[in-house]
């Protein structure tokens, strides 16, 4: 479909007002956060490789992080600070590497018998300092130059911290995951120089604080709330946007009545104090795992000939959420709508319906659901009988990056199309044989519309995610394991290269000596269904290092007995389609 007139462009002074190092602004030689920018745009101002080059394009350097082990889930995005990037690798060790060659500066172990930490995200340097996950719910800074452990803290009383550590203004900002393991979720700001606490925002209200009233009895005690992405910053309004992730239990809503604040919500808390300055929530009383697994994305655009500063969340329920980030109110309109209801699980009455077009389809796509087998679309009603609901637990967007491009004013999301079965006793799995795919979406913000969309051949809504440049290109890495080069005008693609395992991590870009790099971290997802391995590739301009042999491809329709979530296999290749 075609778009109609964009809006013009930010004036150039508007994008370059704040020092680089305030990370404000998009990047360009370095890449200092996991989102690019403190906006989460993931957009980067570099332009040494274009859409006439990018067959030059070819492989600069690849390394092992564990020695050519495998079998975890490595979905961290490196971050790159003066030629030295930073990451995270397996069982809990952080990592500096030169970026022009991927030699090992230091690399962080963490003590025998303690914490070695699961999944990890993404790490962030400052102040001479790498803040990271420790494992379990603590918070570590490591020297910057040696690796060397500075001091430990822990955050909240319970949970995992997965998301990436976020910096700004002396703070360190870190919250907790393990929305499954019944949690009462909760994020805090650190002092970066001795890792004492400065502020505390528990996601699930306790007595006499906003919002308790929405959860029935005690239920709030384990409500879940997890956070695991990374949270946006708007340091002009003194915001950090936080995204909430599901209630708990995640599938029975028996015993926790009401909307069950501030769960499947963004919340916007005071940058200083980790006062509640507003929150929207966009599924309630969520008895789908409808979490906000995705990172919110700041920008500032002209909406009816006025500028606004607006925040745009991508759902699993394949709707993207825009709001107006000083106050929270929707920039178009989001309807509240009467849904099916099952009075023994307490279902919301009404829930939030986006003006404009979704991402994904709400309902199951004709001849997705098994003969005989009930469906229903995105806010459908279950209870013991089994129901196969769109789109589904891992559809919509999870927590693969979007991006947004100041050049075209678009928003681009990954997503997944894979149907869901649900039961009050047996919570959700994914059916088999039922079909996975997903969809590369162009979105205009300041309608709500798709301006362009792919049907993609995987899910991509769990995976690598997007990011843009101001050549016009943008990058995302395949679960087939390429890395793949699009066409940010239309979504074709113009370039790919074989990296041997699921390219399921963020891609970042940076420059060294005049020279733009491209680094993915090929590590494979059981989210995904594709092959694990541990390298981190790097790219370049005339680059010689050679692609790997293609692993296995991930199937394309569910495989039996994937159990609840639908995981696949954890170290041996997915099943061929």
């Amino acid at each position: 479909m075609s778009t109609k007139t964009l809006l013009l462009a930010l004036p150039i002074a508007a994008l370059t007002l704040h020092a680089q190092s305030d990370w404000r602004t998009p990047p360009s030689k370095d890449f200092p956060v996991v989102g690019g920018n403190l906006a989460n745009q993931r957009y980067s101002t570099l332009t040494r490789i274009t859409p006439a080059n990018i067959a030059k394009l070819g492989g600069a350097w690849m390394t092992h992080l564990a020695n050519g082990a495998s079998g975890s889930n490595l979905e961290g995005t490196p971050v790159v600070s003066d030629g030295i990037m930073y990451l995270p690798g397996v069982a809990g060790t952080i990592l500096a590497l030169d970026a022009t060659t991927g030699d090992t500066k230091w690399k962080y172990q963490p003590a025998p018998g303690g914490p070695r930490g699961g999944t990890n995200r993404g790490v962030v340097a400052a102040e001479g300092k790498v803040f990271a996950t420790g494992g379990g719910n603590n918070l570590i800074a490591l020297d910057q130059k040696t690796g060397e452990l500075l001091w430990t803290t822990k955050v909240g009383d319970r949970g995992t911290t997965v998301a990436p550590a976020l910096y700004y203004g002396g703070l360190v900002y870190m919250g907790v995951s393990g929305g499954e393991g019944g949690i009462r979720g909760f994020i805090g700001a650190f002092d970066a120089k001795t890792g004492k606490q400065v502020w505390g925002f528990w996601t699930i209200p306790g007595p006499g604080e906003t919002g308790h009233e929405s959860w029935e009895g005690d239920s709030w005690e384990h409500g879940g709330g997890p956070i695991w992405t990374a949270s946006a910053i708007d340091p002009d309004l003194g915001m950090i946007y936080v995204p909430v992730g599901n209630a708990w239990p995640d599938t029975d809503g028996t015993k926790r009545g009401g909307d069950n604040l501030f769960t499947a919500s963004v919340v916007a808390l005071d940058l200083k104090t980790g006062a509640l300055k507003w929150h929207f929530q966009e599924v309630h009383h969520d008895v789908w795992d409808y979490d906000n697994a995705a990172s919110p994305v700041l920008a500032d655009i002209q909406f009816r000939g006025a500028p606004r500063k607006i925040l745009m969340h991508g759902g699993k329920t394949g709707f993207l959420y825009i709001l107006d980030r000083t106050n929270g109110k929707p920039l178009i309109g989001i309807e509240e709508k009467p849904v099916p209801q099952e009075e023994r699980m307490k279902t919301a009455k009404t829930q939030p319906y986006p003006v404009g077009d979704s991402f994904v389809p709400t309902c199951p796509e004709p001849d997705s659901v098994l003969p005989g087998v009930k469906s229903a679309c995105v806010f459908g009603g279950y209870w013991d009988e089994p129901v196969v609901l769109a789109p589904g637990t891992l559809g919509g967007i999870s927590w693969a990056p979007m991006t947004y491009s100041p050049l075209t004013h678009l928003v681009y999301i990954p997503g997944a199309i894979t149907n869901s079965q649900f039961t009050l006793g047996g919570g959700f799995i994914r059916p088999a044989n039922e079909p996975r795919s997903g969809t590369l979406t162009a979105i205009d913000p300041t309608a709500n519309k798709i301006v362009w969309q792919k049907r993609m051949k995987y899910p991509i809504a769990a995976g690598s995610g997007l990011l843009s440049t101001a050549s016009g290109l943008m990058f995302h890495g395949e679960p087939d394991g390429r890395l793949v080069a699009y066409d940010i005008k239309n979504g074709n693609e113009l370039w790919s290269f074989q990296t041997g395992a699921g390219a399921d991590a963020p891609v970042i870009t940076y420059e060294v000596n005049g020279q733009q790099y491209l680094a993915i971290i090929a590590g494979g997802s059981s989210f995904n269904l594709s092959q694990h391995a541990d390298t981190l590739w790097a790219f370049k301009l005339g680059g010689t290092v050679p692609p790997l042999p293609a692993p296995a491809e991930p199937p394309t329709r569910q495989p039996a007995a994937a159990g609840r979530g639908g995981r696949g296999p954890v170290a041996a290749p997915p099943p061929a389609n």
